[in-house]
């Protein structure tokens, strides 16, 4: 099997062609065809080989039964509050006081 990635001068001719071929079906522009050269070696690739990056690959996660990624639970303990009553933040003030009278009064109540 010949390596797809090795550049022969046949390659080179086909990715030349199309890349003319390219460069006059959009009315021959200034840049000329040397400007579709990478275009037309993409396609020339695709049409060397039309499987490749067909290999499945398994999911680094698992997957429920709709193919779904299943997230651990550990991850939710990073997200900050959620707001639910178990949780030791609940009770915790998150906005400034008004005044430094009101702070010192909550913080005698804690």
């Amino acid at each position: 099997m010949d390596n797809p990635l090795q550049t022969t001068p046949e390659t080179q001719a086909r990715i030349a062609a199309k890349a003319k071929e390219m460069w006059e079906a959009d009315g021959r522009p200034g840049c000329g065809p040397d400007a579709y050269k990478e275009a037309a070696s993409e396609l020339i690739g695709m049409e060397s080989n039309p499987d490749a990056g067909q290999i499945p690959v398994d999911s680094p996660v698992p997957l429920d039964e709709n193919g779904q990624p299943v997230e651990e639970a550990f991850l939710e303990e990073n997200l900050g509050n959620s707001g639910g009553s178990m949780n030791e933040l609940d009770d915790r003030r998150e906005v400034p006081f008004a005044t430094r009278q009101e702070e010192e009064d909550a913080l005698k109540n804690q």
